[in-house]
């Protein structure tokens, strides 16, 4: 009689229905801390456009303004001309939107100005707070401000 080593169809069948099982009840466990990444992810996006744009407006001597577009949920940084600076936009990620804070923003586009001396200007946002949140409702607050021009999240 000849010995064979390997695994039988029967024993690979286990392990695969094994590894399965185990699979099928982690993907609840994991979900929950997928959409509060999506939400952190979108913090830090709003966080490093507020910086860069206040960063663009020291180094150049001259204002910069972060728009927070609420329709297509993306962040711009204009100069003086209203031309976007490095042509670049951010994007918030998907499922995250900007919601409602303290003040009295509305749909559509709000800036924030960021002045040479790296004060931040909130009043055309009506708020020193900026709010995203996920469809389900779990929202983030993030703090501008105004004479250091920083942001803070919550």
């Amino acid at each position: 009689m000849t010995n064979k080593n390997g695994f039988t169809l029967v024993e690979m069948l286990v392990v695969i229905a094994i590894i399965i099982l185990i699979s099928v009840s982690a993907i609840p466990a994991i979900t929950p801390f997928l959409k509060g990444q999506r939400l952190s992810k979108g913090a830090r996006i709003v966080q490093a456009q507020a910086l860069a744009a206040r960063t663009m407006a020291i180094n150049s001597r001259n204002t910069r303004w972060l728009v927070l577009d609420s329709i297509n949920y993306k962040l711009t940084i204009k100069d003086e001309s209203g031309l976007t600076v490095l042509g670049k936009e951010e994007f918030l990620p998907g499922t995250i939107e900007f919601g409602t804070s303290t003040g009295t923003w509305s749909a559509g586009t709000s800036t924030v100005s960021f002045d040479p001396n790296g004060t931040a200007d909130t009043s055309t946002l009506g708020t020193d707070t900026v709010t995203i949140q996920d469809k389900q409702g779990n929202s983030k607050n993030l703090k501008i401000i105004d004479y250091t021009g920083q942001i803070i999240s919550d």
